[in-house]
């Protein structure tokens, strides 16, 4: 029996033996190199996630290889594997929008996840790596393909005043994938230590309570209600702001009223499909930039709790786990 880091119950992280996975058909089990932990992973520890039960292996942010051989791929071949499970049959999807499924799932929060030496996952969520991409690295394709997928719907280009509102790990992910696009990026960030880290990663820091309307994109990465009923005054008349982070179920304020008057483009942006993903191990593999430099640290498994008690106290940006026992 392997072990995993899953979610107890309450606010509980713990590593414990998970059980065995059972066969499904159309996937496949993929060894895994490296998992990242993320906010939504804390949700998920949280109790916040609606649809994640106590006992799930966390973690979908990962690489690995095939453990089987699929009918296109050899066993042994270095994988991203989007975490997200699709239907197929809801209206979105057979409209093509496979980023707003109505049933949307996920491994590492429906299902096992890699968390643990080994997962599950369906075949058609597999794409195989370039050899010359490092696993490690390649732990960062979901996240990023989070941010290229914001930075592509704003539709900003060179250029551009560009403004992040929150400078957590898809905050300087947006900020770092924007700044490459040929944009004039700023970052603001309360908390000193993620304001310090988004400057360290080459990003320009702001302060927070000077919000001025001069930029033409705004991405809000905060999904925080604090946040949206002001998000509004560091757009220009006539610019766009994308919703980037989760906000809770409960609608926040938001300022309506600046949006008619200053006729404003609000863009909401969820997950990423296959472009993005493309582009994002693009991204790893030939130009990462300063991208790799938003991970903290790399942890065994038995170091996992102790990784998430840091993520929570806002003492890591980024920790990646390496889960092999």
């Amino acid at each position: 029996m392997s072990r995993g880091l899953v979610w107890a119950g309450g606010t509980e992280a713990a590593v414990r033996d998970v059980p065995a996975l059972e066969p499904r058909d159309g996937w496949v089990r993929v060894d895994v190199a490296v998992a990242g932990l993320c906010g939504s992973d804390l949700h998920v520890l949280a109790g916040e996630h609606v649809r994640a039960r106590p006992g799930i292996v966390l973690g979908h942010e990962f690489a690995g290889r095939l453990a089987e051989a699929t009918t296109d791929l050899p066993a042994g071949t270095p994988v991203f594997v989007d975490p997200q499970v699709r239907c197929g049959r809801c209206d979105a999807c057979r409209r093509g929008l496979r980023t707003v499924c109505a049933a949307l799932t996920a491994v590492g929060i429906d299902y096992p996840g890699a968390a643990s030496p080994q997962t599950l996952v369906p075949v058609e969520n597999v794409y195989a790596l370039p050899p010359s991409l490092e696993l490690t690295r390649a732990g960062l394709v979901e996240p990023v393909a989070v941010a290229v997928r914001a930075v592509r719907r704003s539709g900003l280009g060179p250029g551009d005043r560009v403004h992040v509102v929150g400078a957590g790990p898809i905050g300087c992910l947006v900020g770092l994938v924007a700044q490459r696009a040929g944009a004039d990026v700023t970052v603001a960030e309360p908390a000193p230590a993620r304001a310090d880290a988004a400057a360290a990663l080459g990003l320009r820091t702001v302060d927070p309570a000077d919000r001025r309307p001069e930029h033409d994109v705004v991405l809000d990465a905060t999904g925080t209600p604090r946040v949206s009923a002001s998000v509004c005054d560091w757009v220009r008349p006539g610019g766009t702001l994308v919703v980037v982070g989760a906000y809770p179920p409960q609608p926040p304020p938001f300022d309506l009223l600046r949006v008619m008057f200053a006729e404003l483009t609000v863009l909401g942006t969820r997950i990423y499909d296959h472009e993005d993903i493309h582009a994002a191990i693009e991204l790893l593999d030939r130009d990462p930039g300063r991208v790799p430099d938003v991970v903290t640290r790399t942890v065994p498994l038995a170091d996992a709790v102790a990784a998430v008690a840091d993520l929570r106290a806002g003492r890591a940006m980024k920790i990646l786990l390496d889960p092999k026992e």
